[in-house]
């Protein structure tokens, strides 16, 4: 099976304190890989590394046979690797649909241009109602995006991501702070993107996590612990030591 990450030794110190210590793994293409474990593990750490926001104490990163370890973040975007914050990222002062188009048009023209070619703003507009259709979006494309429920916002952060088709998904808790409902209706868009796209999620929702995933790797003290299914992950002794505990 084919990789879309790998990762060779990777380690990342801050003054002496070591957030991810020496991981190696490799992330196949296709699917919904959920990265777990207590606070303090390393699992946004590792998100920062993997796109670009922190640079490596050690190690090396790949992604599809390249190295991109000396990449910068926006380098590694242009390659198709597109990330999602634990706080909710988009222009509060625009509307929804304004929010998604700008994305789009960057795609297209490399920037946000606002003297944008007339030939190619059909392109950019089929693109901003396919992304606010999949995002479920489109009925308050014309509503500023600051006076969106907290869910909303958090969908079209996912519409923006999304707005390059990048095939490399990285969603930093997607969830936290969500009610039951916007929890459902979030998890329904990521199973709807999730085709012909390899997703990288961290979460803490163990039901969730259980329900979606493929494949769930757990991290404990910046290393990995295990990786496995959902069943292998809910049977092991050691995670359930060291993490689930009574949540399975």
């Amino acid at each position: 099976m084919s990789y879309v990450f790998k990762t060779d030794g990777l380690t990342r110190r801050f003054s002496g304190f070591t957030a991810v210590n020496n991981v190696s793994i490799e992330i196949p293409e296709g699917g919904v890989r959920t990265i777990i474990g207590p606070n303090g593990a390393g699992k946004t750490t590792f998100f920062n590394l993997l796109s670009g926001l922190l640079p490596p104490s050690e190690g090396r990163i790949f992604f599809r046979d390249r190295d991109i370890t000396a990449l910068h973040a926006y380098q590694r975007a242009r390659l198709g690797i597109a990330r999602s914050f634990q706080i909710t990222n988009i222009f509060g002062h625009l509307t929804v649909g304004e929010n998604v188009r700008l994305a789009a048009q960057a795609v297209h023209d490399g920037k946000a241009n606002f003297f944008f070619p007339g030939s190619r703003m059909d392109q950019v507009n089929e693109t901003t109602e396919r992304v606010l259709h999949d995002v479920g979006l489109w009925d308050a494309r014309d509503a500023r995006a600051e006076n969106l429920s907290h869910g909303d916002q958090r969908r079209l952060e996912i519409g923006l991501v999304i707005a390059s088709d990048p095939p490399m998904l990285l969603l930093d808790e997607p969830l936290a702070g969500m009610s039951p409902t916007e929890t459902h209706e979030t998890v329904d868009l990521i199973q709807r993107i999730s085709p012909g796209r390899t997703i990288l999620l961290v979460e803490h929702d163990i039901d969730v996590v259980m329900s979606i995933s493929t494949t769930i790797t757990v991290l404990q003290t910046g290393q990995i612990l295990a990786t496995g299914t959902p069943a292998e992950i809910r049977g092991n002794e050691a995670v359930q030591r060291a993490y689930l505990g009574e949540l399975v």
